[in-house]
């Protein structure tokens, strides 16, 4: 378990290389990743609203930086949420949107557990920017 909680942070990580995230302490204060578990009965359902969900996140609000929404190989029902934005502003103002909160609503039924996990940026002055 502790390898596999290494290997998603890990990851978190590289997506923000990848995407080529300003890390900056003063701009970068809150990123998380949601580990979440659901009833596989409502699988193509909750995939459905979560695809929904994080687009919207991602396209409507300029405080959210990533929303990436990853679902696990070795257990479709399994899934991972790496989330980041500009700052805790930013993450309480997702939290309250409309499409947050539908999503919210809509999938309670669906989840069977759910892990939140608060990380911190190892080097925050990091900085990549790529275009691909």
């Amino acid at each position: 378990m502790k390898q596999k909680n290494k290997i998603i942070k890990l990851m978190a990580l590289a997506l923000f290389f990848i995407l080529g995230v300003n890390m900056q302490a003063q701009e970068f204060m809150s990123v998380k990743i949601s580990e979440i578990e659901v009833d596989c009965k409502y699988l193509e359902e909750y995939k459905k609203i979560l695809k929904e969900e994080s687009e919207l996140s991602v396209k409507e609000e300029d405080g959210v930086l990533v929303l990436y929404a990853l679902s696990h190989k070795d257990n479709p029902c399994k899934f991972s949420i790496i989330e980041s934005y500009k700052d805790e502003k930013s993450y309480q103002k997702h939290i309250e949107s409309e499409h947050f909160k539908r999503y919210k609503q809509g999938t309670l039924h669906m989840v069977k557990s759910l892990k939140f996990i608060p990380l911190e940026a190892l080097s925050p002055n990091m900085r990549l920017n790529k275009e691909f």
